[in-house]
């Protein structure tokens, strides 16, 4: 997997609307001019979105950014099933026209566009109220589409239910050699965070010394690599708790590559301020709602 630079929408088409279905997600870390909404229906495993890594289930509705770096992992997280379906828009911020959206009228739009660069996460209220919306969406004509899409983002720029996913500071603005080195790092460890992994090997994809290796992951993640691998963790953890039949927290401990069970009862509970087990049932009861 190599990370690239997509250029998405051309010249003859004003925005990019497509409904999409496979049996998994390994698509590469990767960024694009474009700004893009991104309606999952169904999948579940993780997000890394700039220096953000954070797990999705079920139904996930987000909007990312122009030149946000971000991708969907769900190969080998998803618990029960892999599929994915989902509906992707794409657009450029003047795709109506230079200063459209610089208008007093469309202020809040503007306000979106600009906390869509650390990418957003709706809540339930608000795929609630825009899933069927944007699923027709993919059927209308391209007149039908411009309407529909400017009333999903009047929409988005009045919900509450937000998330913003990466770090202020993140650095987005980065090269081609730098992203294809960091995405070779990202999947080398996406495939291989069960085992232990050493600095040494993981400094060695990226062609760096140790030390090297350290301060720029620090840079482009906000985390360590050990941080950066507890996270991926503790999130298939997650996943394996939310399967309806398991053999136990010890196996999930180790499935998840914690050798000891009392560290990962004790790193789940820093990271999700509440034990395994407590997580289990409360998984299990708002299913049940």
């Amino acid at each position: 997997m190599r990370v690239f630079r997509e250029n998405i929408v051309n010249a003859e088409n004003l925005i990019v609307i497509k409904e999409e279905s496979f049996p998994y997600n390994e698509f590469p870390f990767h960024n694009h001019p474009e700004y893009e909404i991104i309606f999952i229906m169904e999948s579940s495993g993780r997000r890394i979105v700039g220096d953000s890594i954070t797990e999705f289930s079920a139904v996930d509705l987000c909007m990312f950014g122009s030149n946000l770096p971000h991708t969907f992992y769900t190969k080998g997280l998803s618990a029960d099933k892999e599929a994915v379906k989902q509906v992707v828009i794409q657009f450029h911020e003047n795709f109506l026209g230079p200063g459209f959206f610089e208008r007093p009228t469309f202020a809040g739009i503007k306000d979106l566009f600009s906390r869509s660069a650390r990418g957003i996460v709706f809540g339930d209220e608000t795929i609630a109220n825009l899933s069927v919306i944007i699923q027709k969406l993919v059927y209308k004509d391209p007149a039908g589409q411009i309407i529909g899409l400017l009333n999903i983002l009047h929409a988005l720029s009045q919900a509450s239910d937000i998330t913003l996913l990466s770090s202020p500071g993140f650095v987005n603005q980065i090269n081609s050699s730098e992203s294809t080195r960091m995405g070779n790092v990202y999947d080398y460890v996406l495939q291989n965070f069960k085992r232990e992994i050493s600095l040494d090997e993981v400094a060695t994809i990226a062609y760096l010394s140790p030390a090297a290796f350290c301060r720029y992951f620090k840079k482009f993640t906000r985390k360590t690599l050990s941080e950066f691998i507890l996270d991926l963790r503790i999130g298939y953890a997650c996943k394996l708790l939310q399967s309806q039949s398991y053999p136990g927290i010890s196996w999930v401990s180790v499935e998840s590559g914690f050798n000891n069970i009392s560290y990962f009862n004790r790193k789940f509970k820093v990271l999700k301020g509440e034990t395994p087990m407590q997580y289990k049932r409360r998984f299990a009861m708002k299913k049940a709602w």
